[in-house]
């Protein structure tokens, strides 16, 4: 029985090795090569048998103490396996180009041979549909006619067309030439094996939790969970602002606020002026604020007093290289800083010159992307505020210095278009601000009679301002972590603190704080929900702002019942908060790609977040466990409890993570016709799940809780590689995740 355990764990673990070492090919070699050399390898396969032959083996063996469940687990995954063997031996997968008005039936397959359909193929017509007054595009769809139908079927993103159990996917398209590319499926066996695989396989997981006989239930039921806190050595950092000097001109706070309640198109949508200012003064400066200005009053500065300006040391430079090319000493750089004595881009031309290998390629591309910031709003083509339609009523958006549709303006439209800039600054030279907001009032006006109902609501509006003002800067990330670490000291150096009235009261100073921060990390989700228009869950800063309210959920409704995910949360969140902001206070908001427009993006990112935060807090006790062991003689029972803890939270965990990669197939499927396309994030999603499950399946044993608590500290790498490696190193479909 010992002997097949290790064997299991064994072959796991090679089969672990052996997909991770597959992504980091499939970078260097690519994603077909990957898949043939070892995904689809004969070997590969063979080794996916002799596992599960000798995990059911070992199931049999401890079939005393296995119930329905393992039976069902068992069944699924052998279902799996066999729909992805089917799904590879009869399915049939492809690509076929349709061009307007003309009829086709054959496709090329994924081995680059050529097939027939029984039928006739047929493009009627096809469109970009774009966001209202936007050239982002919103969805690609065809009017597509398959063999004697008498009606066609449109096939876009998301929605598939089929005819005699093939299925037909939207996939590229070329305008020029009128012809669009649909992907060709056709694995009604494998689906349907696979499918119910995954439905067998969540079956087994609701059994695991709601069986009283299960161990999941039983740690419920006896645990008492009194352990130690965590410790986690944090750099130092100030939160101190830049000392108070001089400020450069720029307009009334009032005046700056008038201009950014204009509308603008920025990111191919339109917002309040204001947004840009925030997004404009974050990535000059790292903050939504200078010198006591606010971000509005930063961007009329730049567009009104520019001369003044080019001299402010605004410009956040990181790269000792970039800062020896740019002449400066600390952080921080002018717009003059930039220019050689012939008024030419230091960084821009230095940058130029590079090869691509360069390691210091991304920082001079990052401090060039500020210059050109700055640019672009001195050109104009930043300030796209005036819309304005063409001759034949489509609707656009032009700034001052853009070519206009003339033959459409009438006279005072196009003078008013060509003089309100200059207007505008001989108001501010005569600091005749009263007359300025006037201007900014009838713009917004003109705005409005020329967009009409294109405009987003004046509810939307003004959440989007509210919601620029509400974000958070970095100091709550380190305020969040500072407290955790101090919580985290009071209860290792003074460990009955927890029984005395100080220890209670604190709890409750925690308990109200996370409550607090709760509701302020739902009001922003529902405020970026408003903005949007669907549920903000695309793009890294977005997941981890979820993640970040999922962990903030959990504490509370689990903090009674456990009291170590009270004293994890805090520090668990600031972590959560400080990652989301690597790039930045907050990601700019921008409309969803075709691909992502999908209910199915709601739950599969849901389930996968609320996993990774419970992972995150079995990582938590797991660092608490073991500095237990360093600081304290009497260790073993509360290593034990945090054990017993780190078991009852893997066990959903674990279940949100396979069913978000089950969601996440079915998702796939839907909208490539593929389930499984060995994409390095559902490889690294896979190998997060195996090793995780590892440490559940013979976990009676708890005779080392120090090795379990020290395997789950190492078992977090693979969530770190999953959600940060694979989208910065290995790419793939899903590198905008």
């Amino acid at each position: 029985m010992k002997i097949l355990t290790r064997i299991s764990f064994i072959l796991a673990a090679i089969m672990v090795l052996l997909m991770a070492g597959g992504t980091v090919y499939e970078k260097f070699h690519g994603s077909e090569q990957a898949i043939t050399a070892i995904y689809h390898a004969p070997w590969m396969v063979a080794l996916w048998a002799l596992l599960l032959c000798v995990v059911t083996a070992t199931l049999v063996m401890h079939r005393q103490q296995i119930r329905l469940w393992g039976w069902t687990m068992i069944a699924s995954l052998w279902l799996i396996f066999a729909g992805a063997v089917f799904t590879n031996t009869t399915g049939t997968s492809g690509a076929m180009k349709l061009v307007n008005g003309q009829a086709t039936r054959t496709f090329t397959t994924d081995d680059k041979a050529m097939k027939e359909l029984p039928f006739d193929v047929t493009l009627e017509d096809f469109d970009v549909v774009t966001y209202p007054g936007s050239k982002m595009p919103m969805d690609f769809v065809a009017r597509v006619r398959f063999g004697g139908d008498s009606q066609a079927t449109t096939v876009s993103m998301n929605n598939i067309g089929k005819c005699q159990g093939y299925r037909f996917y939207m996939n590229d398209y070329d305008m020029k030439s009128g012809s669009i590319e649909l992907l060709v499926s056709r694995d009604r066996l494998g689906i349907t094996v696979t499918y119910l695989g995954f439905f067998l396989n969540l079956l087994a997981f609701i059994l695991i939790l709601i069986d009283k006989q299960s161990r999941f239930r039983q740690l419920i039921s006896k645990t008492a969970v009194k352990a130690a806190m965590l410790f986690v050595l944090i750099a130092g950092g100030t939160l101190i602002g830049n000392a108070a000097s001089r400020v450069p001109p720029t307009l009334p706070k009032s005046t700056a606020e008038k201009m950014g309640d204009i509308y603008i198109m920025y990111h191919d949508r339109i917002c309040p002026m204001q947004t840009l200012a925030y997004d404009f003064t974050a990535q000059l400066y790292g903050k939504t604020s200078y010198k006591g200005l606010s971000a509005e009053q930063v961007l009329a500065g730049w567009i009104f007093y520019s001369a003044q300006w080019r001299d402010e040391p605004i410009i956040k430079i990181k790269g000792e290289a970039v800062k020896k090319v740019l002449g400066i000493r600390g952080k921080y750089a002018s717009l003059n800083d930039f220019l050689d004595p012939n008024g030419g881009n230091k960084v821009g031309i230095l940058l130029d010159s590079m090869k691509m290998d360069d390691p210091r390629r991304a920082e001079f591309k990052a401090a060039n992307a500020k210059y050109l910031q700055i640019v672009s709003l001195y050109d104009g083509t930043l300030l796209k505020i005036y819309p304005l339609a063409d001759s034949t009523g489509k609707l656009d958006w032009y700034s001052h210095s853009d070519d206009l549709p003339w033959q459409s303006l009438s006279t005072d439209t196009y003078n008013y278009v060509r003089k309100l800039v200059s207007y505008s600054q001989m108001l501010v030279l005569q600091n005749d601000f009263k007359n300025l907001n006037v201007v900014f009032e009838k713009h917004k006006i003109f705005q409005k009679k020329q967009a009409g109902s294109i405009l987003p609501s004046d509810g939307k509006f003004r959440a989007e301002k509210f919601y620029n003002r509400a974000v958070p800067g970095r100091w709550l990330a380190m305020l969040l972590l500072t407290l955790g670490v101090l919580l985290f000291a009071l209860a290792v150096f003074v460990p009955r603190l927890r029984d005395n009235r100080f220890g209670i009261a604190l709890r409750r100073c925690n308990f109200i704080a996370l409550c607090v921060l709760a509701i302020y990390l739902l009001m922003l989700f529902i405020l970026r929900w408003i903005v949007k228009g669907y549920v903000p869950m695309a793009g890294g800063y977005e997941t981890m702002m979820f993640l970040a309210l999922c962990a903030a959920l959990f504490s509370l409704i689990f903090s009674r019942r456990f009291p170590i995910v009270l004293s994890n949360s805090l520090l668990a969140i600031g972590f959560i908060l400080l990652a989301a902001m690597i790039e930045g206070a907050q990601s700019p908001v921008s409309h969803l790609m075709p691909v992502l427009k999908s209910p199915l993006l709601l739950i599969h990112v849901a389930v996968i977040m609320f996993a990774y935060a419970l992972l995150a807090f079995t990582l938590l006790n797991s660092i608490a466990a073991l500095l237990t062991r360093c600081f304290r003689k009497e260790w073993r029972e509360p290593v034990l409890r945090l054990q017993h803890t780190s078991e009852i939270m893997l066990y959903p965990a674990l279940f949100c993570l396979v069913a978000g990669i089950i969601i996440g197939s079915v998702w796939a499927n839907i909208s490539w016709g593929n389930y499984w396309s060995w994409d390095p994030k559902e490889v690294w999603a896979l190998v997060t799940a195996i090793i995780y499950a590892l440490p559940l399946l013979f976990s009676q044993n708890e005779k080392r809780p120090l090795l379990f608590h020290l395997y789950i500290l190492l078992a977090f790498l693979s969530v770190l590689i999953t959600y940060f490696g694979v989208n910065l190193i290995l790419g793939g479909l899903h590198s905008y995740a």
